[in-house]
């Protein structure tokens, strides 16, 4: 009897509609998902990677660091009793880092746009680019 109990509290459980659905299962594989990239578009982005990492992170993480300790040794910033002014100048380094890659990402946008018309990338870029910013029509501008 205590079988029985079981087996009715389960089919009870299994009628009850649960709160949260999963949405249903699609089996779709992502277009770029087996792209290889050309030699032309891996060396521009190499050079996105290495030139924003020289031209901008390292000068930002530095000057942020700097600034940050300076502060912390003249008593503008209060400094950790434990640490002292690492955490600050980590999170400050940090900081310039990663504001470094996001301030090179319009010159890393214009030269994948540069790549050649058979670069898959290229394309996509160029097309993004002008979706984003169509053309200005010279009649409206007069």
């Amino acid at each position: 009897m205590v079988e029985a109990n079981k087996k009715g509290n389960e089919e009870d459980e299994c009628d009850v509609e649960p709160k949260w659905k999963c949405p249903p299962a699609k089996n779709v594989t992502h277009p770029l998902r087996y792209y290889e990239f050309t030699p032309e578009e891996m060396k521009a982005l190499e050079e996105c990677d290495r030139e924003s990492f020289y031209q901008r992170c390292l000068p930002f993480s530095t000057v942020f660091a700097a600034l940050t300790y300076a502060g912390v040794k003249n008593g503008c910033l209060r400094r950790s009793p434990h640490f002292g002014a690492i955490p600050k100048v980590t999170l400050a380094a940090l900081v310039g880092y990663f504001f470094g890659r996001l301030s090179y990402l319009p010159e890393c946008d214009l030269k994948l746009r540069q790549l050649p018309l058979n670069s898959h990338l290229g394309n996509t870029m160029r097309q993004y680019y002008l979706e984003n910013n169509p053309p200005k029509d010279p009649k409206k501008s007069r």
